[in-house]
């Protein structure tokens, strides 16, 4: 009795596909709940805004600029994160849809 037989290899790439797209959806819920809109990251907006209030009142240009630049980086980062983790969600998706259209033509 062979051990790698058709139907044996079509329920291993499922169950690949399924395990792989929970993985996927899972990690990216993770990167979106923990690393999108940390406790760091507010910190160091917050930071920004009162640097960016007192270059303002003590009328320093070069502060406000630079701490403009400072809060657009810290947007991008949240942006990239949150992007990554939508990717991840979606690329799971894709896996799982992909494992269930496979075991659908199995049964079928």
């Amino acid at each position: 009795m062979a051990l790698f037989t058709p139907f044996n290899l079509l329920i291993m790439m499922i169950m690949t596909l399924f395990t792989l797209g929970s993985l996927s959806i899972l990690a990216g819920m993770i990167i979106l709940i923990n690393r999108a809109y940390s406790s760091e990251l507010k910190t160091l907006a917050a930071q920004t805004s009162r640097l960016v209030q007192k270059g303002i009142a003590e009328d320093i240009a070069g502060l406000v600029g630079q701490a403009s630049t400072l809060l657009n980086a810290i947007n991008d980062l949240i942006r990239s994160t949150a992007g990554l983790g939508f990717t991840l969600i979606l690329v799971g998706f894709v896996l799982i849809c992909t494992a269930a259209f496979i075991a659908y033509q199995m049964v079928r």
